[in-house]
């Protein structure tokens, strides 16, 4: 049997039903409320944070006392004391000492130990190799060393030996104009 389904009238549930806006005096009081909650909340956070100075409460005034002997003695000590002027350039030239001392030539800092600079550790020999051929040709002194590690070698690529602070600071510089990370080692 064939049966017409446009006839069928779709369930209750199924039908739309317009939803009714909330009364205009529900929505101004739950506003109100909200907004005072919110306010009292942000006051006292703000009073809590201490960026408030506390409440003057006046006081009833009363009679100036007169000071006892101790307090008067204090006071007169404290307007008797000189008044300190710390102005820099008008009390310097007052201590300066004149000496008779004879310059000394200064002496570049010299290093007693022996240090070296490590550019690069590597799992492969032939990566080692490449970056030390690169910095041979930098004009550096390049050697490749193996460290051995468990589980694994690393073949570390180290620059010097350098003994003075001269030679240590200009392999430096030529490694950082070249953007080659170095680190430096002291040797035992």
């Amino acid at each position: 049997m064939t049966q017409d389904f446009a006839k069928i009238r779709p369930e209750p549930l199924l039908e739309r039903k317009p939803v009714k806006a909330p009364p205009a005096w529900s929505l101004m009081f739950t506003g109100i409320v909200v907004g005072i909650t919110i306010g009292v909340l942000a006051c006292a956070l703000f009073y809590l944070s201490g960026n408030i100075p506390p409440l003057n409460i006046a006081q009833p005034a009363q009679a100036p006392a007169t000071p006892s002997s101790e307090q008067a003695n204090i006071i007169t000590e404290k307007e008797n004391e000189p008044i300190v002027d710390f102005e820099f350039y008008t009390e310097l030239p007052r201590y300066e000492v004149p000496t008779d001392a004879t310059p000394v030539e200064l002496v570049s800092e010299e290093i007693t130990e022996t240090f070296m600079l490590q550019t690069g550790a590597f799992q492969q020999r032939k990566s080692a190799e490449q970056e030390m051929q690169r910095q041979a040709a930098l004009g550096l002194d390049v050697i490749v060393k193996p460290a051995e590690l468990p589980g694994r070698t690393l073949f570390l690529v180290q620059t010097g030996p350098y003994s003075t602070s001269t030679e240590l600071n200009n392999a430096q510089q030529l490694l950082n104009r070249n953007n080659i990370a170095n680190l430096t080692i002291q040797l035992q």
